[in-house]
């Protein structure tokens, strides 16, 4: 597997292309979080390069070059990227996108909609919130998570300080025996609802496939996927959409064929402690499910 990376100061995003010797024809920008050099994204890369795929792991936030914060975070790292693939010669270009990721990948999908061919949603949600900011204990930003031609895209605050953020997240996890946040974002909605703040769905031409657990604990990941689809069949636009959802799976709904997830799912939602084989077969389900969406994306 060769490897070459790229920078934000030389060629606008963070990244590492993972290729054969010879380079396919279709590339997969992976958004999942963790970093386009992490040991999740080789793992991926190696999967889809066995899928006749090459890799594009973006790095969006966590690092020295993007910073730490989840907030305002520039869509134009993804029109950089896929321009970038496009120059070296790539026909079809895909995203993958995990929670944030997700999202940020529907809401550069309905920006671009021309350049992007395939668009997959892990634990996506249908609206972009308030950032937050800082690693471990978080707060709200005061900012949209991503911005367009330097302006922030409209999104869903949480009306509360970082006090209260901090302390409503510390007595769920407290409640809940897990990681858990869902309150947060449904609390904000029910207090005042921007509908600015969902994304533009009905934008995107690319085939889109969602997938989501019902036990997913830091949002409403299939009712979010539910209302997705609703919004694209009753426009009109004939985009392609496939939500699939899981009984067990939890927020990490990433294949099977990523390394760790499996213990770090277990160290941190309780219904992987506690259905450990059923999540285990949603992965493997999500996989499978990838691998034919692959086979078909000509």
């Amino acid at each position: 597997m060769k490897t070459e990376t790229t920078s934000i100061e030389q060629e606008g995003f963070e990244a590492v292309l993972y290729t054969r010797k010879k380079p396919k024809k279709r590339c997969m920008i992976v958004n999942i979080a963790f970093g386009g050099g992490s040991i999740f994204v080789k793992g991926m890369a190696r999967w889809l390069l066995k899928n006749k795929t090459d890799v594009l792991g973006l790095t969006v936030y966590g690092s020295k070059q993007t910073g730490i914060d989840q907030s305002e975070i520039p869509l134009e790292y993804i029109e950089k990227a896929v321009a970038w693939l496009r120059a070296r010669g790539y026909e079809k270009i895909g995203i993958l996108g995990l929670s944030i990721g997700a999202s940020m990948a529907m809401t550069a999908a309905s920006l671009m909609p021309e350049d992007l061919d395939l668009v997959i949603s892990l634990s996506g949600f249908d609206r972009v919130f308030e950032g937050v900011c800082g690693l471990g204990t978080q707060y709200p930003s005061g900012h949209s998570s991503f911005t367009w031609r330097g302006e922030e895209i409209p999104y869903q605050p949480f009306y509360l300080t970082k006090k209260e953020y901090a302390k409503a997240m510390k007595n769920a996890k407290k409640e809940h025996g897990e990681t858990y946040g869902r309150m947060l974002w449904e609390d904000s909605i029910r207090k005042e609802e921007n509908r600015e703040a969902l994304i533009p769905v009905e934008k995107i031409r690319a085939p889109l496939l969602m997938f989501g657990a019902e036990t997913d604990s830091c949002w409403d990941t299939t009712g979010a996927g539910e209302r997705i689809s609703d919004r694209i069949e009753k426009s009109g636009s004939g985009t392609p959409v496939q939500l699939y959802r899981y009984e067990h799976g939890v927020h990490f709904i990433l294949p099977e064929c990523v390394p760790f997830i499996s213990l770090m799912s277990r160290m941190a939602f309780r219904d992987y402690k506690e259905h450990p084989e059923e999540c285990r077969e949603t992965r493997k389900d999500v996989q499978a499910k990838i691998e034919q969406a692959l086979k078909e994306w000509k």
